[in-house]
């Protein structure tokens, strides 16, 4: 592949991950609690990851583990060690969020936080491919 594809193909992953950002922050702003929100974060995460990996011409795994997708990462840009708290966190939102009857019932500031956390990886997976290109 292509310096071209490879580019095209991470910015396929950076706009699925900012399209779920940006349903994740009409999620935020009702007065309803939304569940799919900390499930959201997760996938916003995974996507940048992923898309980060993509852009370096690595194969991103077929795993929802962000800690393992981070490990990948680290190897590329080892500053991003500091996004390790936020990619355990959200780790744990991808299944049990999504089926009843196990979906837990978060606060606002539950669901705050794993969107918080969701932003931290997008803010640093950006900063450095803004600087790489």
């Amino acid at each position: 592949m292509n310096n071209n594809t490879q580019e095209q193909l991470a910015n396929e992953w950076f706009d699925a991950a900012i399209s779920d950002y940006k349903y994740a922050l009409v999620g935020l702003k009702e007065n309803q609690v939304f569940p799919q929100v900390v499930f959201l974060s997760q996938q916003i995460a995974e996507k940048f990851l992923k898309g980060f990996l993509v852009l370096y011409k690595i194969e991103p795994p077929r795993i929802h583990d962000l800690t393992k997708l981070l490990d990948e990462c680290l190897k590329i840009e080892p500053s991003l060690e500091k996004l390790r708290d936020a990619c355990e966190v959200l780790t744990g939102y991808y299944i049990e969020v999504r089926y009843p009857p196990d979906i837990p019932d978060y606060t606002k500031t539950e669901i705050q936080e794993a969107f918080n956390h969701a932003k931290l990886v997008k803010e640093a997976v950006i900063s450095i491919v803004e600087q790489k290109r």
